[in-house]
């Protein structure tokens, strides 16, 4: 059960007829970014051809679900390409489970100028929270890398680290949350609460992130995934319509 938990823990416009698509996955509330959040997200769409750099942890490979296709940054993909058709949506996966901030910030760096997204979604804190990473130094490599993020000129949406009652039994995630949320405040950039979001989902009974049997542990993933991509496809089309 532990193991399935740590998986995932580190693991349109109407103007143009575009839709999103009916909310399916329960929120406390809605998670909204403000339209003037996406300036360079909504240029890209104007000109049809939107790239977006996905930024994580072993999570953002989507290992648990079994298929690429199931992943956040494909279901994302696809929610999207459904709201601005005749948009082209380019996703570029960038997975940097266990890594320091030195060799993040290296990788990112190589990215950010071999791909030039228009949006960056970047989940923190699962492998800073994992290995116990001093808060202050987890703080400043983030905001290290937020910079670096906005000054390439791309727009970024944060996401607060995974959610899940066993890691949560045996790993101190909150203060890697707060970190995260205060990154984001500190940066005026909007942040997706994925922990709080989990564990709403988890009190209620939404998704059961502790099951055990193989079958459901992946229907669990895909699920969960397809709610992230849900939410943050909204937020996106939301803000920039």
């Amino acid at each position: 059960m532990r193991k399935w938990a740590i998986l995932l823990l580190l693991a349109g416009l109407h103007g143009f007829g575009w839709t999103v698509q009916a909310a399916s996955c329960p929120t406390p509330e809605e998670f909204v970014v403000a339209a003037d959040a996406l300036p360079a997200t909504k240029a890209a769409i104007g000109r049809r051809a939107l790239t977006i750099l996905t930024l994580g942890g072993a999570a953002t490979l989507g290992a648990p679900a079994q298929g690429t296709e199931y992943t956040y940054p494909s279901r994302l993909k696809a929610r999207l390409a459904e709201a601005l058709p005749g948009v082209t949506i380019n996703m570029v996966v960038l997975a940097v489970p266990r890594q320091s901030g030195v060799d993040l910030d290296l990788k990112l760096s190589a990215e950010l100028a071999a791909t030039n997204p228009a949006l960056v979604i970047w989940g923190a804190g699962a492998s800073a929270a994992g290995r116990g990473d001093d808060l202050d130094t987890f703080i400043g490599s983030v905001t290290q890398a937020v910079g670096k993020i906005q000054s390439s000129g791309a727009d970024l949406i944060l996401m607060t680290l995974q959610y899940a009652p066993s890691v949560a039994r045996v790993i101190d995630l909150p203060p890697y949350r707060s970190a995260v949320l205060q990154a984001g405040e500190m940066a005026s950039v909007p942040v997706l609460d994925r922990y709080e979001l989990m564990r709403f989902w988890s009190d209620t009974d939404f998704l059961d992130l502790d099951a055990t049997a193989p079958e459901t542990r992946v229907l669990v993933a895909r699920k969960l995934y397809d709610c992230m991509a849900e939410i943050l496809s909204k937020a996106i089309v939301d803000a920039v319509h």
